[in-house]
This record gives structure tokens, sequence and C-alpha cells, in this order.
């Protein structure tokens, strides 16, 4: 079954390889083997196949992954992307374009976007044919130098009208009590319940509950499992005072043993309670509570490198001299910052840098020389390896090296 309406520009030369089924496309900007699009076909239609075209791609380690766009939307317009390369998509909301690029970002791009109506792929330096313009595409494969997909808003349910308001006949009141075996004490409490129908219809409210972000699954990257992927699902960190390395305390070693944290509980149920406040509100005589205050807005954090790149932290960054990770959890995937650098002080996993909640999180990965934190107007202070530690705006941490990161807020 496919979602939206899908056109697509062929291209003469340049173009990217797509492979489009249901409500999912992959486009890959590198020439694949054939047994490679084969396995994009099938895997296009497995329930998770979002997650098995990531590991499709990056099979053969983070060098050899192709440049590549992976995108799949829903008829509600919920849409998500995966981007890698200089190619972007343009994509369409109640707010307007947004573009989502790979541009100068060493891995990939990742967004999961809401209340999408369209989005488009352009690929750079493709030759399209002409004079056939866009051509209306359904699933298959093709050779493409753009493509577009508009979704239809979802149309509310038809009402007939009669000109006529039904009244659903009323019923007498009636009072439920509950049986006593003696008169009460004043120091009892009146368990009477009294149940009346209202005399007018009653408007009916219906509450959606957010569905959870799902989790991603394994994603196959160069390297072994180095043990450090809880730090990808929830942390518990300490500040800098707590975490930093004593003077007495031995260093540890980067093979040390990393403590895996378990994931919460969760039922993924909500009791609403508000209607029983309200009817306790009334029979007491008492005023409802004032409702709660609106959430304050999150900060937006970013990574100044030495190199003069600034990085957004809206997802975890994992920095090294070659980083990798062999799988992913808690639903959002890490963004690898491999710094260019042939100084063995840098380890090739040395450090991640997370937001959790309005905080920014730092753990040294037991990396060979360590992880130092500059907070503003404090002394520079080495952390313990493998704790999670809370910085602050204007932090700067030191992987050795003359390589730096330095927390700005957006």
């Amino acid at each position: 079954m496919t979602v939206g309406t899908m056109r697509i520009r062929q291209a003469s030369a340049g173009g990217w390889l797509a492979v489009v089924r249901g409500t999912r496309l992959v486009a890959i900007g590198r020439v694949p083997d054939a047994t490679a699009v084969d396995l994009a076909w099938d895997r296009l239609a497995e329930s998770d196949g979002f997650r098995l075209l990531l590991d499709l791609l990056t099979r053969d380690g983070l060098a050899a992954t192709p440049p590549f766009v992976l995108a799949e939307w829903e008829a509600t317009g919920g849409c998500r992307v995966v981007v890698r390369g200089s190619v972007s998509i343009t994509v369409t909301d109640a707010g307007g374009d947004q573009v989502v690029s790979g541009e100068g970002v060493s891995t990939w791009v990742e967004r999961a976007i809401d209340g999408v109506v369209a989005f488009a792929l352009e690929v750079p330096d493709a030759v399209p044919v002409t004079p056939a313009g866009s051509l209306p595409f359904e699933a298959g494969s093709a050779w493409i130098a753009g493509l577009s997909v508009s979704l239809a808003p979802t149309a509310p349910p038809k009402q007939t009208s009669t000109g006529q308001t039904m009244v659903a006949p009323r019923a007498a009141a009636q009072t439920m009590v509950a049986p006593r075996a003696a008169a009460p004490t004043t120091a009892e409490v009146d368990i009477e319940a009294t149940v009346t129908e209202a005399p007018e219809a009653q408007e009916a409210t219906i509450v959606a509950l957010p569905d959870r972000a799902p989790e991603i699954g394994t994603v196959a990257a160069s390297g072994a499992d180095d043990g450090y992927d809880y730090l990808f699902g929830a942390t518990v960190f300490r500040d800098v005072a707590d975490a930093a390395v004593r003077a007495d305390e031995p260093e540890e070693s980067e093979a040390a043993p990393v403590a895996s944290l378990a994931d919460g509980d969760h039922d993924g149920h909500t009791v609403l309670t508000a209607d029983i406040a309200g009817l306790r509100s009334k029979r007491r005589g008492k005023n409802a509570p004032p409702p709660a205050p609106a959430p304050a807005p999150v900060q937006a954090f970013s990574l100044l490198l030495s190199t003069g790149i600034r990085e957004a932290l809206t997802q975890p960054i994992l920095v090294g001299r070659s980083p990798s990770v062999s799988k992913v959890s808690g639903g959002l995937m890490p963004r690898l910052i491999t710094m260019d650098t042939a100084d063995q002080d840098i380890s090739r996993n040395h450090a991640q840098v997370v937001v959790e909640g309005d905080t920014v999180v730092v753990t040294d990965l037991h990396s060979r020389n360590g992880t130092m934190v500059l907070l503003p107007g404090k002394e520079p202070q080495k952390l313990r390896a493998g704790e999670p530690t809370s910085i602050i705006v204007g932090t700067v941490i030191d992987l050795g090296g003359g390589v730096t990161l330095t927390v700005e807020e957006d």
C-alpha cells in the first residue's frame, strides 16, 4: 500500500539509484552491486526495514559507506530521514521548508519530523533526461536526478447533518448509598457516593497518548563492540567535583571494563484522574487545583571543535581518532566525529558528549591518556574514566594533542 504521490526526474548521467517500495525509499550515490539492490528491495518490505537498510549500507565499515538517503513516511505526516553525503532533502511542513543535509558531517544526519506535507530530493551534479520532466512513480528502482513526495492531509470524518438536534432522553437522578453498620462518628469518613446523570448531553473528550519513540536496533559499523553502547541510553551522571580524578587515585587503563546501565521499565500507559479529582473538589466545596505550569523550553547546545567546525548536540556525539559503535539503544543514533590526527594521545573511541534533559554530559571512554575539562573560572580537572559528568556552557573538553571541544548554547 502506498501513501502519498511520488514523482521522479530520471537521470541520463550522474544519477543516484533510488529503490522505492511502500512508504520507504533508499537512494544510493554509488553504483551498488546487483546483490545489494536485491537485498535493498527485500528489506524495504520488512517491518524493521529501516534498521536493516542501515545494516546493509554500513556493512563494510564507515569508510566504505556510500552517500545515501533513507526515508519513510506516514499518511498522518510523520516523516523520518537519514542523509549521508552532500545530498540534501527539503522537507515541507506547516512552518515552511526545512533542509536536511549531510554536508560536512563525517557520519550521517537523522531527523524525525511531524506534520510533513511534502519532501523533495535533489541529486547534485545529476543530468536529468529531457524533455521527460517528472514522471509518476509508485514502486521499483530507477536512476534519478531528483524526486518529490506529496502527502495528502488526512481528511476529517464526514458528518451528516439533518437540521435536527438529537437529545438523549433524561434519566432520573439516582442515589446509591453504601450500607452502614452503625452511625458514623465525627472521625469517620462519609463514604456515601452520589451518582447523578447530567440533565444535558455531555461532550466527550478523547485524549490521545503519544507513541513511544521506536528503538533503533543494531547498526553494523567498523570495529568490534567496545562495550560503550550503554552510554546511548539513560545515564546517571555526576558533577565535575565528584567525577574528577583525585591525586591519590590510580588511573584506569583503556581496557578497563565498563558497567552497563539497565534500561528503565515503562508500561506505556497513562491513567487520567482529572474527572475524579473534579468530582471530589465539588463534593467537598473546594476549588480545583491550579493547572501545572507549562514546561520551560528545552535549551539547545552545540560543540565548537578545535578545527572550527560546529556540531549541534541534537544526538549523542562520539569523538575519537577512529570512532565506531556496534549498536544503538535509546532511540537516538550517535554521530561519530573523527579527529584527523596521528597523535596517539587521542584514542580510537575517546569521549562521548550528550544532552540529558537540560544538562550537557561528557564521558571519558577509558581513553589512553584521559580527558581534561576546563570549566569557566576553574582549574583544569581530569575525568574519571567511564563516569558520565555534567558540565556547563563555556566548558572546554581537552582530549590532548591540541584537540578540544567547547560547549556552546545555541
